[in-house]
């Protein structure tokens, strides 16, 4: 009588007792990262290589970057659900996923908080974790509300040029519409606002632009020998962020992902770029 009422019970709570038992593939850091956010951490049996945070998913089976994820090797990890960012894998991926039945959700990432939240709420409902999602967006807006308050005391908005470095032959200048975007949220302005997406640097564009910081990701500060090494790079000895040595980095999935910790983000770079007014 008990398990006859049990199982009757989870068919009538939508998929309470299907839910206990999903397998979840992310494909997509920001993905990965509000499967956990809303507490379903546990569930994620596969994801990608961009998946780092938390700690925990770089234990897990990979199912490779991008262009190298196979339809047939996440197929084999029997998940009952996928969620993929869209623009990540191939489309040609999507339709060999979703023709297997496996429920597959693709997710919108416009790197804008509007984007977040529209993922958060998307990913919430189909793992019902509805009032969880609405929690987690609810905390990121009051954290950036909160920063904002404090952005809109202070006039400074600090010239931050953003660069995409691997190694030093191979580096590249972010300008609009691209992943660094999350300057505005900090109290900062993109050194090269004409550029749209990538432009390789060069001497000429660096010292035009004279950059009050310069912004890599941690692996690309690294990739060139840290600050000492950026500052060699020709012409940055000539620009503010070079005589005052105002070389910055950040964990570039952090940075440019737009998932669950947009808000620690938006502090961490508004400390980087107005360390005067840290707490």
């Amino acid at each position: 009588m008990r398990t006859s009422l049990l199982l009757t019970t989870c068919f009538l709570i939508l998929g309470l007792c299907a839910k206990a038992q999903e397998r979840i593939i992310t494909a997509g850091s920001a993905a990965s990262e509000i499967v956990c956010a809303l507490g379903d951490c546990d569930k994620i049996i596969g994801t990608d290589r961009t998946s780092t945070y938390p700690g925990t998913l770089q234990s897990l089976p990979s199912i490779g970057y991008r262009n190298s994820i196979s339809a047939e090797g996440i197929i084999s990890m029997r998940p009952d659900l996928i969620i993929v960012e869209e623009g990540y894998v191939k489309d040609e991926l999507i339709e060999q996923l979703s023709s297997t039945g496996i429920k597959t959700l693709m997710v919108e990432q416009k790197r804008s908080f509007e984007g977040t939240k529209g993922m958060i709420t998307e990913i919430a409902e189909v793992l019902g974790r509805k009032s969880e999602g609405k929690k987690l967006i609810s905390t990121i807006e009051s954290d950036l509300s909160t920063l904002q308050e404090r952005i809109s005391k202070i006039k400074k908005r600090p010239k931050v040029l953003c660069v995409y470095a691997r190694g030093e032959g191979n580096m590249q200048v972010a300008g609009s519409n691209s992943p660094f975007s999350l300057l505005e949220f900090a109290g900062a302005q993109n050194a090269v606002p004409e550029i749209q997406g990538f432009k390789p640097l060069n001497a000429e564009s660096l010292i035009i632009a004279n950059p009050d910081y310069v912004l890599f990701f941690d692996s690309g500060l690294q990739s060139l020998g840290g600050i000492e090494g950026a500052l060699e790079i020709t012409g940055m000895k000539q620009v503010t962020a070079g005589k005052k040595k105002q070389i910055i980095s950040m964990d570039g999935v952090l940075l440019t992902n737009w998932g669950p910790r947009v808000a620690q983000a938006a502090q961490e770079l508004f400390k980087l770029t107005h360390p005067e007014y840290a707490e």
